[in-house]
Parts: C-alpha cells; sequence; structure tokens
C-alpha cells in the first residue's frame, strides 16, 4: 500500500488542501467527519493555530472557569500528556491538551502506530481521551507535535494517575474561586499560584505535589501556614478540601484456620480469639467471625489503608502465638486485604448460613 504523504499520488490537489484550510479557518469546515488536509502543508498549520473547534477543558465547565492545571503553560518535549481527540484526518489527528487548558496539539500518521495501519481511526476514536508524548514543540507558534507509538504502558499508568489527581486539584481551586465570588480567569491563576503550584514547587512534582499536601491538610491544616492567603480564602480552602478529598473507609479482611485437637480443645480456640480481640482499639475496631469452623474472618475498618493492615497482622500474630501455647493448629487461609464491595456481600451470605 503507497504511503499517502503530501508527496503521494493520492494526495488531494494542492487547490483542494488550501480550500479546506482557508474553510477550517472560518469554521465552515465538519471537523469530525473525514478530511484529506497534510497538515505540513503551512497555509493548513497556520489554519490550525485557531481553529473553532468545540471544548475547552472540560475540568471547569460549570462554574464557567479555565486554566491549566500546572505552573508552565506548556509542555515540555518528552512529557506525557492527557489528550482529547477533536478531529480526524487522512495524515493524522488534532488533539487538545487538557491539563493545558485545552491548547491544540497535532499527531502524525506516523506517529501513531509502530505497525503499519490503513486508517487513522483504527488507532483514535474522535473525542476519546488518550495519553501522548511530547515530540516536538514549535516555539514560533507554540504548537505541540506528539506522538502515541513512543508511549510506554508504564507511562500511561503513570500519566493517567497523575491526570486524575491534577484534575481533583483543578476542581477544588475552581470551586474555591466559585465560592469566593472569582470569575475571571486570572483570579482563578492568581489562586493556583498562591496554593497548589507553591506545593508543586516545593515537592518538585506538578500535580502530585498539591495532591500530597492537601491531603494531609484534612488532618493537619497547619499544612497551608506557609501560604499567602486572606483569612477567607484559607478558610473556604480548608471546607472545600475537607469535603473533597476525604478518604473512603475501607474494609480490610484476613481469612484464618484457628483449630485445637488437645484437651482443651474449643476453649483452647476461644481464649486465642479473644486475645485477638484485645488488639482492638476505638479506632480500629477489631471483629472476628466464623465461617465455617475452623475458619475465621477477622476484619477491620479504617481510612489508612496500611495501619489496617498491621492491626490485622499483629491480631493474627497474637492469635497464632495463643493457640500455638496449646499446641493448636493456625493456618492463614487469606492474607490480609481490602476487601471489595462483591467480597463483602459473599462473606455476609456465608454468615447467613451458620
Amino acid at each position: 500500500m503507497a504511503s499517502r504523504g503530501p508527496g503521494s499520488s493520492t494526495c488531494p490537489p494542492k487547490k483542494t488542501r488550501y480550500r479546506e484550510a482557508s474553510k477550517l479557518q472560518k469554521g465552515q469546515l465538519n471537523t469530525s467527519v473525514y478530511h484529506g488536509i497534510p497538515t505540513r502543508d503551512s497555509a493548513v498549520a497556520s489554519a490550525l493555530q485557531q481553529p473553532k473547534l468545540s471544548g475547552q477543558t472540560e475540568s471547569c465547565r460549570k462554574p464557567g472557569l479555565n486554566g491549566r492545571f500546572y505552573r508552565k503553560q506548556r509542555p515540555i518535549v518528552d512529557d506525557v500528556v492527557m489528550v482529547k481527540v477533536l478531529a480526524i484526518f487522512e495524515y493524522g489527528a488534532y488533539v487538545m491538551l487538557l491539563e493545558y487548558n485545552g491548547i491544540k496539539g497535532m499527531i502524525y500518521l506516523k506517529e501513531l502506530s509502530s505497525k503499519r495501519i490503513r486508517s487513522v481511526k483504527r488507532i483514535l476514536k474522535l473525542h476519546r481521551k488518550v495519553c501522548l508524548k511530547v515530540i516536538k514543540v514549535d516555539q514560533d507558534t507554540g504548537y505541540i507535535y506528539l506522538s502515541k507509538r513512543r508511549v510506554t504502558p508504564e507511562q500511561v499508568k503513570k500519566c493517567e494517575d497523575k491526570y486524575k489527581k491534577s484534575k481533583t486539584i483543578f476542581r477544588i481551586m475552581c470551586q474555591v474561586a466559585t465560592v469566593l465570588g472569582n470569575t475571571e480567569d486570572a483570579e482563578l491563576e492568581s489562586l493556583c499560584a498562591r496554593t497548589a503550584w507553591v506545593f508543586d514547587d516545593k515537592y518538585n512534582s506538578p500535580g502530585y505535589g498539591a495532591y500530597a499536601a492537601f491531603q494531609h491538610a484534612v488532618f493537619d491544616p497547619s499544612v497551608l501556614d506557609g501560604l499567602t492567603l486572606k483569612e477567607e480564602e484559607r478558610r473556604v480552602l480548608i471546607d472545600t478540601i475537607n469535603c473533597r478529598l476525604v478518604p473512603p473507609v475501607l474494609k480490610m479482611q484476613a481469612d484464618v484456620e484457628v483449630a485445637c485437637y488437645r484437651y482443651e480443645g474449643i476453649d483452647a480456640v476461644k481464649d486465642a480469639l479473644r486475645a485477638g480481640l484485645s488488639c482492638s482499639t476505638e479506632n480500629m475496631p477489631i471483629k472476628i467471625n466464623l465461617i465455617a469452623s475452623p475458619c475465621y474472618a477477622i476484619s477491620t475498618t479504617t481510612q489508612k489503608r496500611e495501619e489496617g493492615l498491621f492491626a490485622l497482622n499483629r491480631a493474627m500474630q497474637v492469635i497464632k502465638e495463643k493457640i500455638e501455647e496449646k499446641k493448636g493448629i493456625f493456618n492463614v487461609q487469606m492474607e490480609p486485604k481490602v476487601i471489595t464491595t462483591t467480597e463483602e456481600l459473599q462473606l455476609a451470605q456465608l454468615l447467613k448460613r451458620q
């Protein structure tokens, strides 16, 4: 199959290309359909500098405020960014960078996949989100060129996590700005520069720094003491953080087998389980339920995952030591872990049968 570049025989005539570029610039071209516009033409690049494509950053539609997630106005080469596909053409696609106030970017056909492809639409879907790597930033026009084939699965996972956390922080800032009565994008940017971006710079980790600091502020508001904020701004920020970043309550469970076939028998098992229950605290209540003798479920609920797992392991260790003193048996059927809603329902059904 012949390549479809500007110099190939399948490329539309030059007059057609410039005519479509002119229509695109005037907003008369439906960019959601398939067009054969060569992106390397200077006329097309100029037309796409400010195209009338629908959609801005989705992060702050409701308050009517728009802005970028980070202090820097544009990504740099080798950054992996989250984009939304705006238009698909024969030679590539046009996207907007969701983390950078919807600025436009371009991806050529050859950068979509390392394998041979027949159609761009087999790789990209219109209006879908995708992680792309920045391969070039045009300093004169500010246009950004991206690649999909150079992104590794690990980079995709990290980009998705970063985007999710950065989007959460940006929504918090939008809500704070709205409550304070800010209606201009410049006011939102100023608020971000005095709050979220300060932590990004402090920890040298855009997106992650602010998210970690705001999460810590849920339990210790003094984290925000170093920020240049008015009393009203500080109060609204703390209230919004407490509303949006309260960690969910996690249920953790471990299944163990406890039995004793010596003289003490069931009394030894009861003593061992009571010893495990004695590890329970007000903040970390531990429960033990019989699943099917000699299998027991040890569970707890907490907002702190690591502390919950530590409490279960400690209770299991106490039960093990107590039952082994009586020459009993202790086996771990399931290591401590966070259980899902489905697993919780299955456990409830097992307990009903007892």
